[in-house]
Protein backbone atom coordinates (compact mmCIF):
# COMPACT_ATOMS: atom_id res chain seq x y z
CA UNK A 1 0.00 0.00 0.00
CA UNK A 2 2.75 2.42 0.99
CA UNK A 3 4.15 2.23 -2.56
CA UNK A 4 1.09 3.34 -4.24
CA UNK A 5 1.52 7.06 -5.70
CA UNK A 6 -1.04 9.21 -3.09
CA UNK A 7 0.18 12.98 -3.16
CA UNK A 8 0.16 14.29 -6.04
CA UNK A 9 1.81 17.88 -7.00
CA UNK A 10 0.02 20.30 -9.81
CA UNK A 11 2.02 20.88 -13.46
CA UNK A 12 2.50 24.10 -13.95
CA UNK A 13 0.46 25.98 -16.53
CA UNK A 14 1.70 25.13 -19.98
CA UNK A 15 2.71 28.76 -22.10
CA UNK A 16 5.10 29.14 -25.44
CA UNK A 17 8.72 27.85 -24.66
CA UNK A 18 11.57 30.28 -25.24
CA UNK A 19 15.03 30.37 -24.75
CA UNK A 20 16.75 27.83 -22.24
CA UNK A 21 12.85 26.69 -21.61
CA UNK A 22 12.45 25.62 -25.57
CA UNK A 23 16.13 23.95 -25.70
CA UNK A 24 15.34 21.76 -22.48
CA UNK A 25 12.40 20.12 -23.70
CA UNK A 26 14.19 19.78 -27.34
CA UNK A 27 17.00 17.96 -24.90
CA UNK A 28 14.11 15.83 -22.96
CA UNK A 29 13.00 15.30 -26.76
CA UNK A 30 15.84 13.98 -28.20
CA UNK A 31 17.66 11.48 -25.42
CA UNK A 32 13.93 10.44 -24.36
CA UNK A 33 14.00 11.82 -20.95
CA UNK A 34 11.20 12.79 -18.64
CA UNK A 35 10.85 16.20 -16.79
CA UNK A 36 11.98 13.98 -13.84
CA UNK A 37 14.78 12.73 -15.00
CA UNK A 38 15.97 15.94 -16.33
CA UNK A 39 15.60 17.32 -12.99
CA UNK A 40 17.59 14.68 -11.65
CA UNK A 41 20.25 15.47 -14.52
CA UNK A 42 20.68 18.59 -13.68
CA UNK A 43 19.68 18.69 -9.68
CA UNK A 44 16.74 20.71 -10.11
CA UNK A 45 13.30 19.95 -8.49
CA UNK A 46 10.96 18.76 -10.96
CA UNK A 47 8.45 22.00 -11.10
CA UNK A 48 11.52 23.75 -11.81
CA UNK A 49 12.08 22.38 -14.97
CA UNK A 50 7.99 22.51 -15.97
CA UNK A 51 7.79 26.33 -15.13
CA UNK A 52 11.39 26.91 -16.93
CA UNK A 53 10.24 24.50 -20.30
CA UNK A 54 7.11 26.28 -20.08
CA UNK A 55 8.21 30.15 -20.59
CA UNK A 56 6.59 30.87 -16.83
CA UNK A 57 10.33 31.29 -15.76
CA UNK A 58 12.82 32.75 -17.53
CA UNK A 59 16.70 32.19 -16.15
CA UNK A 60 19.18 35.23 -16.34
CA UNK A 61 21.43 33.97 -13.68
CA UNK A 62 24.96 33.19 -15.39
CA UNK A 63 25.95 31.19 -12.91
CA UNK A 64 22.82 28.38 -13.60
CA UNK A 65 23.77 29.00 -16.95
CA UNK A 66 26.89 27.84 -16.73
CA UNK A 67 25.48 24.98 -14.56
CA UNK A 68 23.23 23.73 -17.32
CA UNK A 69 25.63 24.05 -19.68
CA UNK A 70 28.12 21.83 -17.89
CA UNK A 71 25.36 18.94 -16.58
CA UNK A 72 24.32 18.85 -20.60
CA UNK A 73 27.41 18.70 -22.01
CA UNK A 74 26.01 21.39 -24.18
CA UNK A 75 28.35 24.98 -25.47
CA UNK A 76 28.35 28.49 -23.70
CA UNK A 77 26.54 29.51 -27.33
CA UNK A 78 23.60 26.75 -26.49
CA UNK A 79 22.97 28.50 -23.13
CA UNK A 80 23.07 32.13 -24.59
CA UNK A 81 26.81 32.68 -22.95
CA UNK A 82 29.16 34.11 -24.80
CA UNK A 83 31.82 31.19 -26.35
CA UNK A 84 34.84 30.45 -23.93
CA UNK A 85 32.64 31.65 -20.92
CA UNK A 86 32.40 28.64 -19.23
CA UNK A 87 35.33 27.88 -16.72
CA UNK A 88 35.87 24.60 -19.11
CA UNK A 89 36.13 26.24 -22.23
CA UNK A 90 39.35 28.25 -20.76
CA UNK A 91 41.03 24.84 -19.29
CA UNK A 92 40.62 23.44 -22.57
CA UNK A 93 42.79 25.85 -24.14
CA UNK A 94 45.78 24.88 -21.25
CA UNK A 95 44.67 21.52 -20.11
CA UNK A 96 48.08 20.64 -18.56
CA UNK A 97 47.47 23.96 -16.45
CA UNK A 98 47.69 22.26 -12.07
CA UNK A 99 46.11 25.11 -10.84
CA UNK A 100 43.06 25.22 -13.70
CA UNK A 101 42.76 21.11 -12.93
CA UNK A 102 43.35 21.79 -8.86
CA UNK A 103 40.58 24.67 -9.49
CA UNK A 104 38.30 22.11 -11.89
CA UNK A 105 38.53 19.98 -9.32
CA UNK A 106 37.37 21.55 -6.38
CA UNK A 107 34.47 23.07 -7.95
CA UNK A 108 33.51 19.45 -9.32
CA UNK A 109 33.84 17.72 -5.84
CA UNK A 110 31.97 20.60 -4.14
CA UNK A 111 29.54 20.62 -6.68
CA UNK A 112 28.39 16.80 -6.51
CA UNK A 113 28.39 17.08 -2.90
CA UNK A 114 26.15 19.50 -3.05
CA UNK A 115 24.06 17.57 -5.23
CA UNK A 116 23.82 15.06 -2.85
CA UNK A 117 22.86 16.98 -0.12
CA UNK A 118 19.92 18.28 -1.80
CA UNK A 119 18.92 14.91 -2.83
CA UNK A 120 19.18 13.13 0.62
CA UNK A 121 18.44 16.18 3.14
CA UNK A 122 16.11 13.88 5.28
CA UNK A 123 18.11 10.48 4.81
CA UNK A 124 20.89 13.05 5.78
CA UNK A 125 19.02 14.73 8.78
CA UNK A 126 18.12 11.27 10.71
CA UNK A 127 21.49 10.14 10.31
CA UNK A 128 22.94 13.46 12.07
CA UNK A 129 20.40 12.89 14.47
CA UNK A 130 21.95 10.06 15.25
CA UNK A 131 25.26 11.92 16.39
CA UNK A 132 23.60 12.90 19.42
CA UNK A 133 22.08 11.18 22.75
CA UNK A 134 18.45 9.93 22.29
CA UNK A 135 16.74 12.45 24.82
CA UNK A 136 17.48 14.97 22.53
CA UNK A 137 15.27 13.55 19.46
CA UNK A 138 12.50 14.48 18.42
CA UNK A 139 11.18 12.40 15.50
CA UNK A 140 13.26 11.98 12.26
CA UNK A 141 15.68 14.45 12.21
CA UNK A 142 15.19 17.09 14.91
CA UNK A 143 16.67 17.82 18.07
CA UNK A 144 15.49 19.30 21.47
CA UNK A 145 16.19 20.68 24.31
CA UNK A 146 13.46 19.43 27.50
CA UNK A 147 12.65 22.81 28.19
CA UNK A 148 12.48 24.27 24.66
CA UNK A 149 9.18 22.09 23.98
CA UNK A 150 5.96 22.65 25.83
CA UNK A 151 4.02 19.89 27.52
CA UNK A 152 1.14 21.63 25.88
CA UNK A 153 0.37 24.13 22.59
CA UNK A 154 0.57 27.61 24.01
CA UNK A 155 -1.27 30.55 22.55
CA UNK A 156 0.75 32.90 20.17
CA UNK A 157 -0.73 35.72 22.44
CA UNK A 158 0.88 34.09 25.37
CA UNK A 159 4.59 34.20 23.85
CA UNK A 160 7.05 36.91 25.03
CA UNK A 161 9.49 38.48 22.63
CA UNK A 162 12.40 40.30 23.89
CA UNK A 163 14.84 41.92 22.57
CA UNK A 164 18.59 42.88 22.70
CA UNK A 165 20.59 45.15 21.24
CA UNK A 166 23.58 43.87 23.07
CA UNK A 167 24.68 40.68 20.74
CA UNK A 168 27.56 38.34 21.85
CA UNK A 169 29.69 38.14 18.88
CA UNK A 170 29.62 34.46 17.66
CA UNK A 171 33.11 32.36 18.38
CA UNK A 172 32.08 29.95 15.17
CA UNK A 173 30.77 31.18 11.76
CA UNK A 174 30.90 30.07 8.06
CA UNK A 175 33.54 32.16 7.20
CA UNK A 176 38.06 31.73 8.31
CA UNK A 177 39.56 28.28 8.99
CA UNK A 178 36.92 26.46 10.75
CA UNK A 179 34.79 25.83 7.02
CA UNK A 180 37.75 26.36 4.31
CA UNK A 181 37.68 22.61 3.43
CA UNK A 182 33.97 23.26 2.46
CA UNK A 183 34.63 26.12 0.16
CA UNK A 184 35.73 25.26 -3.19
CA UNK A 185 38.37 27.23 -5.07
CA UNK A 186 37.06 30.19 -7.26
CA UNK A 187 38.57 30.67 -10.49
CA UNK A 188 41.58 32.51 -8.89
CA UNK A 189 42.74 29.69 -6.78
CA UNK A 190 41.72 31.31 -3.61
CA UNK A 191 38.97 29.64 -1.17
CA UNK A 192 35.57 31.27 -1.31
CA UNK A 193 35.43 32.92 0.84
CA UNK A 194 31.83 32.34 2.77
CA UNK A 195 29.49 29.17 1.35
CA UNK A 196 27.24 31.57 0.39
CA UNK A 197 29.61 33.07 -2.21
CA UNK A 198 30.10 29.37 -3.40
CA UNK A 199 26.30 28.80 -3.87
CA UNK A 200 25.85 32.40 -5.48
CA UNK A 201 28.60 31.83 -8.38
CA UNK A 202 27.92 27.44 -8.61
CA UNK A 203 25.08 26.86 -7.19
CA UNK A 204 22.40 29.62 -7.08
CA UNK A 205 19.04 28.92 -6.38
CA UNK A 206 16.10 31.76 -7.56
CA UNK A 207 15.62 32.56 -4.51
CA UNK A 208 18.48 33.95 -2.93
CA UNK A 209 18.85 37.32 -1.30
CA UNK A 210 20.80 38.52 2.00
CA UNK A 211 18.15 39.80 4.06
CA UNK A 212 18.01 41.45 7.72
CA UNK A 213 16.50 38.88 10.27
CA UNK A 214 15.64 38.02 13.84
CA UNK A 215 18.78 36.19 15.54
CA UNK A 216 17.81 33.94 18.39
CA UNK A 217 19.30 34.63 21.58
CA UNK A 218 17.46 32.40 24.28
CA UNK A 219 14.66 30.50 24.75
CA UNK A 220 12.92 29.96 28.10
CA UNK A 221 10.08 29.34 29.99
CA UNK A 222 10.09 30.23 33.68
CA UNK A 223 7.78 29.04 36.64
CA UNK A 224 4.10 29.57 35.89
CA UNK A 225 5.13 32.26 33.61
CA UNK A 226 4.49 32.23 29.50
CA UNK A 227 7.34 30.86 27.92
CA UNK A 228 10.22 33.62 26.32
CA UNK A 229 11.78 34.12 23.30
CA UNK A 230 15.12 36.51 23.03
CA UNK A 231 16.46 37.92 19.67
CA UNK A 232 18.46 40.64 18.32
CA UNK A 233 19.19 41.87 14.96
CA UNK A 234 21.46 39.14 11.78
CA UNK A 235 21.20 38.45 8.53
CA UNK A 236 20.25 35.79 6.54
CA UNK A 237 23.31 34.92 4.80
CA UNK A 238 25.03 34.59 8.17
CA UNK A 239 23.23 31.87 9.90
CA UNK A 240 23.08 30.41 6.21
CA UNK A 241 26.69 30.50 5.61
CA UNK A 242 26.98 27.91 9.33
CA UNK A 243 24.26 25.81 8.14
CA UNK A 244 24.87 25.24 4.69
CA UNK A 245 28.37 24.62 5.64
CA UNK A 246 27.57 22.01 8.68
CA UNK A 247 25.42 19.92 6.18
CA UNK A 248 27.92 19.99 3.36
CA UNK A 249 30.26 18.77 5.96
CA UNK A 250 27.61 15.60 6.77
CA UNK A 251 27.21 15.22 3.28
CA UNK A 252 30.66 14.56 2.50
CA UNK A 253 30.92 12.60 5.40
CA UNK A 254 28.95 10.20 4.36
CA UNK A 255 30.21 10.16 0.56
CA UNK A 256 33.39 9.56 2.36
CA UNK A 257 32.23 6.34 4.54
CA UNK A 258 29.47 7.14 6.79
CA UNK A 259 29.50 9.71 9.57
CA UNK A 260 31.36 9.89 12.57
CA UNK A 261 32.65 13.04 14.76
CA UNK A 262 36.29 12.66 13.38
CA UNK A 263 34.87 13.38 9.90
CA UNK A 264 33.20 16.60 10.86
CA UNK A 265 35.31 18.83 12.24
CA UNK A 266 33.31 21.84 11.87
CA UNK A 267 30.35 20.29 13.76
CA UNK A 268 32.85 19.29 16.28
CA UNK A 269 34.01 22.79 16.40
CA UNK A 270 30.11 24.34 16.70
CA UNK A 271 29.65 21.61 20.20
CA UNK A 272 26.40 22.39 21.82
CA UNK A 273 23.56 22.49 19.03
CA UNK A 274 21.22 24.51 21.52
CA UNK A 275 23.97 26.77 22.48
CA UNK A 276 22.72 29.96 21.14
CA UNK A 277 25.61 32.40 21.50
CA UNK A 278 28.07 30.36 19.69
CA UNK A 279 26.76 30.41 16.42
CA UNK A 280 24.23 32.84 14.54
CA UNK A 281 21.09 31.27 15.36
CA UNK A 282 17.81 32.42 12.67
CA UNK A 283 14.67 30.46 13.85
CA UNK A 284 12.44 29.46 11.14
CA UNK A 285 8.08 29.64 11.55
CA UNK A 286 7.09 26.24 10.40
CA UNK A 287 3.24 26.57 10.68
CA UNK A 288 0.77 23.28 10.04
CA UNK A 289 -2.04 25.00 8.36
CA UNK A 290 -5.13 22.89 9.07
CA UNK A 291 -8.59 23.42 7.94
CA UNK A 292 -11.44 22.26 10.69
CA UNK A 293 -14.94 21.74 9.79
CA UNK A 294 -15.44 19.75 13.18
CA UNK A 295 -16.37 16.60 11.45
CA UNK A 296 -12.81 16.33 9.59
CA UNK A 297 -10.16 17.98 9.03
CA UNK A 298 -7.43 18.57 6.03
CA UNK A 299 -4.02 20.19 6.28
CA UNK A 300 -1.91 21.85 4.05
CA UNK A 301 1.70 20.28 2.54
CA UNK A 302 3.93 21.83 0.30
CA UNK A 303 6.88 20.19 -2.14
CA UNK A 304 9.62 22.69 -2.12
CA UNK A 305 11.33 23.49 -5.12
CA UNK A 306 15.02 22.49 -5.66
CA UNK A 307 15.88 24.84 -8.21
CA UNK A 308 13.92 27.93 -6.13
CA UNK A 309 14.82 28.03 -2.38
CA UNK A 310 18.60 28.29 -0.67
CA UNK A 311 17.32 24.97 1.65
CA UNK A 312 14.73 22.05 2.33
CA UNK A 313 14.50 21.71 -1.45
CA UNK A 314 12.85 18.90 -3.12
CA UNK A 315 10.93 17.67 0.01
CA UNK A 316 7.41 18.13 1.56
CA UNK A 317 7.16 20.59 4.46
CA UNK A 318 4.34 22.43 6.09
CA UNK A 319 2.44 25.19 4.77
CA UNK A 320 3.95 27.88 5.23
CA UNK A 321 6.94 28.36 6.64
CA UNK A 322 9.63 30.89 6.53
CA UNK A 323 12.63 32.50 8.15
CA UNK A 324 11.29 34.60 10.81
CA UNK A 325 12.47 38.42 9.71
CA UNK A 326 10.96 42.06 9.11
CA UNK A 327 9.21 43.26 5.82
CA UNK A 328 11.68 46.36 5.40
CA UNK A 329 14.72 47.54 6.92
CA UNK A 330 13.90 50.49 8.69
CA UNK A 331 13.58 50.87 12.62
CA UNK A 332 9.94 50.85 11.47
CA UNK A 333 9.57 47.99 9.83
CA UNK A 334 11.05 46.32 12.59
CA UNK A 335 8.43 47.61 15.17
CA UNK A 336 6.03 46.66 13.35
CA UNK A 337 7.11 43.17 12.07
CA UNK A 338 8.81 42.00 15.64
CA UNK A 339 5.65 39.82 15.95
CA UNK A 340 5.28 35.42 15.51
CA UNK A 341 1.61 36.12 14.05
CA UNK A 342 2.58 38.54 11.74
CA UNK A 343 5.16 36.61 10.38
CA UNK A 344 3.01 33.60 9.52
CA UNK A 345 0.65 35.92 8.12
CA UNK A 346 3.03 37.14 5.91
CA UNK A 347 4.40 33.83 4.76
CA UNK A 348 0.18 33.08 4.28
CA UNK A 349 -0.25 35.85 1.96
CA UNK A 350 2.72 34.92 0.14
CA UNK A 351 2.11 30.79 0.27
CA UNK A 352 -1.13 30.27 0.15
CA UNK A 353 -2.19 33.40 -1.99
CA UNK A 354 0.60 33.90 -4.04
CA UNK A 355 1.03 37.54 -2.91
CA UNK A 356 4.27 38.90 -3.93
CA UNK A 357 6.93 38.37 -0.80
CA UNK A 358 7.37 41.88 1.80
CA UNK A 359 11.03 40.36 1.02
CA UNK A 360 13.11 43.12 2.84
CA UNK A 361 13.58 45.66 -0.07
CA UNK A 362 9.99 47.30 0.96
CA UNK A 363 10.00 51.14 1.97
CA UNK A 364 6.11 51.09 2.96
CA UNK A 365 5.05 49.86 6.42
CA UNK A 366 2.58 46.85 6.53
CA UNK A 367 -0.82 47.93 7.96
CA UNK A 368 -2.07 44.63 9.39
CA UNK A 369 -5.32 46.14 10.69
CA UNK A 370 -6.13 47.57 6.70
CA UNK A 371 -4.68 45.71 4.28
CA UNK A 372 -6.26 42.49 3.15
CA UNK A 373 -5.63 39.51 4.01
CA UNK A 374 -3.87 40.89 7.33
CA UNK A 375 -7.17 42.48 8.15
CA UNK A 376 -9.51 39.50 7.92
CA UNK A 377 -6.72 36.90 9.51
CA UNK A 378 -6.68 39.80 12.26
CA UNK A 379 -10.47 39.62 12.87
CA UNK A 380 -10.85 35.83 12.71
CA UNK A 381 -8.10 35.26 14.73
CA UNK A 382 -9.71 37.90 17.36
CA UNK A 383 -12.99 36.33 16.85
CA UNK A 384 -11.92 32.72 17.60
CA UNK A 385 -12.58 31.32 14.10
CA UNK A 386 -8.52 31.38 13.44
CA UNK A 387 -6.61 30.10 16.58
CA UNK A 388 -2.55 29.92 16.66
CA UNK A 389 -0.57 27.75 18.89
CA UNK A 390 3.22 27.01 19.83
CA UNK A 391 4.62 23.99 20.61
CA UNK A 392 8.38 25.15 21.33
CA UNK A 393 11.57 24.61 19.20
CA UNK A 394 13.85 22.63 18.31
CA UNK A 395 17.06 22.57 15.84
CA UNK A 396 17.33 20.78 12.54
CA UNK A 397 19.64 18.26 13.16
CA UNK A 398 21.49 18.17 9.42
CA UNK A 399 21.39 21.63 9.14
CA UNK A 400 21.61 23.19 12.91
CA UNK A 401 19.60 25.78 11.60
CA UNK A 402 16.56 27.11 14.08
CA UNK A 403 13.16 25.66 14.04
CA UNK A 404 9.68 27.22 15.48
CA UNK A 405 7.27 24.62 15.35
CA UNK A 406 3.73 26.38 15.63
CA UNK A 407 -0.14 25.50 14.49
CA UNK A 408 -2.84 27.43 13.16
CA UNK A 409 -6.67 26.28 12.94
CA UNK A 410 -8.66 27.87 11.15
CA UNK A 411 -12.80 26.97 10.71
CA UNK A 412 -13.86 25.79 7.63
CA UNK A 413 -16.49 28.54 6.41
CA UNK A 414 -13.64 31.29 7.28
CA UNK A 415 -10.45 29.38 5.61
CA UNK A 416 -13.00 28.95 2.46
CA UNK A 417 -13.46 32.69 2.49
CA UNK A 418 -10.38 34.07 3.36
CA UNK A 419 -7.83 31.31 0.44
CA UNK A 420 -10.37 31.13 -2.07
CA UNK A 421 -7.90 32.30 -4.55
CA UNK A 422 -5.39 29.61 -2.92
CA UNK A 423 -2.83 29.32 -5.71
CA UNK A 424 -1.22 25.64 -6.43
CA UNK A 425 1.63 27.04 -7.05
CA UNK A 426 4.08 29.60 -5.34
CA UNK A 427 7.17 31.54 -6.00
CA UNK A 428 8.80 28.64 -3.57
CA UNK A 429 7.35 25.03 -4.33
CA UNK A 430 3.49 23.63 -5.44
CA UNK A 431 0.52 22.71 -2.85
CA UNK A 432 0.00 19.25 -2.63
CA UNK A 433 -3.12 17.38 -3.21
CA UNK A 434 -4.26 14.14 -2.90
CA UNK A 435 -5.20 14.14 -6.94
CA UNK A 436 -5.21 15.86 -10.00
CA UNK A 437 -8.76 16.74 -9.76
CA UNK A 438 -8.42 18.33 -6.24
CA UNK A 439 -8.04 22.28 -5.31
CA UNK A 440 -4.96 23.46 -3.36
CA UNK A 441 -7.26 24.20 -0.20
CA UNK A 442 -8.77 20.73 -0.18
CA UNK A 443 -5.10 19.71 1.58
CA UNK A 444 -4.44 16.50 3.11
CA UNK A 445 -6.88 14.38 5.70
CA UNK A 446 -5.56 15.14 8.80
CA UNK A 447 -5.51 11.58 9.57
CA UNK A 448 -4.00 8.59 12.10
CA UNK A 449 -2.86 7.33 9.12
CA UNK A 450 -1.93 9.85 6.71
CA UNK A 451 -0.14 11.31 9.47
CA UNK A 452 2.06 8.28 9.97
CA UNK A 453 2.70 7.46 6.45
CA UNK A 454 3.81 10.90 5.87
CA UNK A 455 6.33 10.56 8.58
CA UNK A 456 7.40 7.20 8.10
CA UNK A 457 7.66 6.68 4.24
CA UNK A 458 7.61 10.59 2.97
CA UNK A 459 10.42 12.66 2.34
CA UNK A 460 8.84 15.32 4.78
CA UNK A 461 11.19 18.13 6.34
CA UNK A 462 12.01 17.22 10.52
CA UNK A 463 10.29 20.23 11.13
CA UNK A 464 7.18 19.37 9.18
CA UNK A 465 7.27 15.99 10.92
CA UNK A 466 7.41 17.57 14.24
CA UNK A 467 4.65 19.84 13.78
CA UNK A 468 2.35 16.91 12.26
CA UNK A 469 3.31 14.49 15.01
CA UNK A 470 2.54 17.38 17.85
CA UNK A 471 -0.11 18.13 16.16
CA UNK A 472 -1.63 14.84 16.24
CA UNK A 473 -0.39 14.30 20.11
CA UNK A 474 -2.25 17.34 21.12
CA UNK A 475 -5.49 17.21 18.37
CA UNK A 476 -8.00 16.66 21.75
CA UNK A 477 -6.71 20.62 22.45
CA UNK A 478 -6.31 21.51 18.41
CA UNK A 479 -9.31 20.27 16.95
CA UNK A 480 -12.12 18.94 19.70
CA UNK A 481 -14.42 18.05 17.52
CA UNK A 482 -12.36 14.96 16.10
CA UNK A 483 -12.18 13.66 19.52
CA UNK A 484 -14.51 10.46 18.78
CA UNK A 485 -13.20 10.87 15.12
CA UNK A 486 -9.33 9.93 16.06
CA UNK A 487 -10.56 7.07 18.52
CA UNK A 488 -12.26 5.32 15.84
Amino acid sequence: MTGQPWLWTPPHQTTRSTGVGLLLRSYRQTFGLTQQQLAERLGFDQSYVSKVESGRRAIHDISTLRHIARRLSLSPEDVGLAAGSLIESRRDADPADPLDERIAASQRTWRLTRDYLNHHRISLARAAAGLYPQPYRLGNGLLVRPNWMWNEPVDLADIELAWSDTLPAPTVSGAGADTEHLRPLTDGGAAFGTYTRAMRDLDRPTLFENRLSFRMLEAIRAGQRGPRLSFGHTTYFDALDVCESVAHETAAAMLGGGLSWPALPFRRRIGDPFDLCQRVVLPSINTLTIRHDQSRASFMLHRRSAGSVATAGGVYHVLPAGVFQPSGISPGHHETDFDLWRNIMRELSEELLGNAEHDGTSSCLIDYDGDEPFRSLQRARHSGCVRAWCFGMGVDALTLFGEILTVVVVDADVFDSLFSGMVPVNAEGSVVTTGPHRQASEGIPFTHATVRRLIEHEPLAPSAAACLELAWRHRGTLLPGLRMRAAS
